[in-house]
């Protein structure tokens, strides 16, 4: 009795985060399985077994996993083209292919993958994929017929039939909505979809309304709902990619909202066990009935808030739900489908940031293509994966035009009487006299960062306008983080051309990995030893050494 006591006591605050977490999560995952256009049960079954799963194997104390509005959105963009009568199935073996890919992508360190999706292409797809969300839910919010495979032909369908809107169902849906931003006014903490759901549905029943408005119906009795996924390879090769895009964003959801943690936990995010936690609850919840799950922000900040300490809070979340499945079953077939439409809408409505947008628009002007680009891509084309190798697509376009650039600063010195320093100034700079620079015994090449064969061309064009004949150049290395066989090509036709020239070469701050390649490749030998000089501790005083060099040669040739 005492080691009962002591247990409650411990995880006392996890019961009720679990509970007070699971009054959200339950409407909101039911509202989810709307978007695929399947009964809410299925939503319910993602959100016990996901949560089981991950209360063993997750490492995070407050993470809450589950069916997500972008999960949602982009696997029915991605196969809507499958609805019939193998529609259910198809959805479990594209989850299962998720989770594969997941655990198989983290298994052989290729997570970091994500890493290449840049954040304008995230807050592009998820502003589109708020706009998607929102034209899925048209027919049930009011009650007007849609079809199409983007936001366009949808949008023109709604204004064409639009004598078909049932003004009941939207008023349902409106009032729906109006309650969920109302109710935290009253008081922050309570589950304002949880009320909203419970307040919609006994109004309707009450007035007799429900009868002219399309209701959830009947949910299955079951709580367990095994189901052996048939692997058909054909289908198999239909689905992979769209499963691969798929579990590449439901692994950046779970980046997103584990970065949040930390900024707001002294909580340490284990990107890898999360994401190896969530591809195996991928694959096992398929089997039950269930579709692909990420964690989720809101159920996850919901169980913090609540005072989660352990992990085992998301295991009472998922008790919570069966208890709750268990006593209120016959009650969810009243509720009406607008009211989850509501919810599902006021979940978009909390995706879309317009600050953030601005920012995106406004940093820089790749920044900006990047998002309006993949924001046009995801509501555009008829599948989301599609607009995520494109956002990815032109991420990289964007990065290959900048690294064209060379990352270079061309210098020139003076050193006035009675001043034992030199000063390094830009050869650019608008003040600077041309034919005073022309006079100059040395210049400074100070290349940076890392510097790859796209910058080549960039490179020799700086390198040909910088030169002069007769001059001494000292090319700085010390900022180099990484040079290829293509650049020391165009730096060895440089230094040709100024040995050609009556100039010399001195190459400053080479560290050892950078002075056993020139070795190797025979650089070192065209420069001379003597004119390479490794880094120390001052900066710039490898670079003044060889300039008193480049000064005391020029002095002998002037005496003579």
């Amino acid at each position: 009795m005492q080691d009962i006591k002591k247990l409650f006591k411990k995880y006392s605050a996890d019961m009720v985060s679990g509970l007070t977490t699971a009054t959200i999560a339950l409407p909101q995952n039911m509202a989810y399985a709307l978007i695929l256009g399947i009964n809410p049960i299925y939503g319910i079954y993602a959100s016990i077994f996901s949560m089981l799963t991950a209360s063993i194997f997750n490492l995070s104390s407050y993470i809450i996993v589950g069916p997500t509005n972008m999960m949602a959105v982009a696997l029915y963009s991605s196969l809507n083209n499958y609805q019939g009568e193998n529609y259910l199935q198809v959805i479990f073996l594209t989850t299962f292919l998720i989770g594969l890919f997941q655990f198989l992508l983290v298994s052989f360190n290729l997570s970091e993958l994500i890493k290449y999706v840049s954040h304008p292409v995230i807050v592009a797809l998820s502003h589109g994929a708020a706009v998607l969300i929102l034209f899925s839910q048209i027919e049930n919010f009011t009650g007007v017929s849609v079809s199409g495979s983007n936001v366009i032909t949808k949008g023109w369908q709604f204004i064409s039939n639009f004598s078909q809107i049932n003004y009941t169902n939207l008023t349902v849906g409106l009032i729906t909505l109006i309650l969920i931003y109302i109710i935290p006014l009253l008081k922050k903490e309570l589950p304002e979809y949880l009320l909203a759901v419970i307040i919609m549905t006994l109004l309707t029943t009450l007035t007799g309304i429900n009868n002219s408005i399309p209701l959830v119906g009947e949910i299955p009795k079951k709580i367990i709902d095994f189901n052996l996924i048939h692997f058909d390879f054909h289908l198999i090769g239909q689905l992979y990619t769209k499963a691969f895009s798929i579990a590449l964003l439901g692994l950046i959801q779970t980046m997103a909202v584990l970065q949040a943690l930390s900024l707001k936990t002294d909580e340490d995010p284990n990107f890898n066990r999360e994401f190896r936690s969530q591809g195996i609850s991928n694959m096992v919840i398929s089997f039950f009935s269930s579709f692909a799950i990420s964690a989720s922000f809101s159920n996850t900040f919901a169980n913090l808030s609540a005072g989660a300490k352990n992990r085992i809070s998301q295991f009472f979340c998922a008790v919570s739900i069966i208890i709750f499945i268990l006593f209120f079953r016959p009650l969810i077939s009243y509720i009406p489908v607008a009211v989850l439409a509501g919810l599902v809408i006021a979940a978009a409505l909390g995706i879309t940031n317009l600050k953030e947008v601005i920012k995106n628009m406004k940093t820089t002007k790749g920044d900006a293509l990047i998002f309006f680009s993949t924001f046009t891509a995801t509501i555009v084309l008829p599948n989301l994966d599609q607009a995520i190798y494109f956002g990815v697509l032109v991420s990289l376009v964007i990065v290959l035009q900048i690294s064209k650039k060379a990352d270079i600063e061309m210098l020139y010195y003076d050193k006035k009487e009675d001043d034992q320093a030199y000063h390094l100034h830009h050869a650019s700079h608008e003040d600077v006299d041309e034919s005073e620079i022309s006079t100059k015994q040395a210049r400074v090449v100070d290349l940076k960062g890392a510097v790859h064969f796209s910058a080549a061309d960039d490179l020799k064009d700086q390198l040909d306008d910088f030169f002069e004949p007769n001059t001494d150049f000292i090319i700085r290395l010390r900022n180099v983080r990484r040079i290829d066989i293509t650049i020391i090509g165009v730096l060895e036709e440089f230094i040709d051309r100024v040995h050609e020239n009556d100039g010399e070469i001195m190459l400053t701050g080479v560290n050892e990995r950078l002075l056993k390649i020139f070795r190797k490749i025979g650089l070192a030998k065209k420069v001379g030893e003597g004119n390479i000089y490794l880094p120390e501790t001052e900066y710039f005083a490898a670079t003044n050494k060889a300039l008193d060099f480049s000064a005391h040669e020029i002095g002998k040739k002037e005496d003579e």
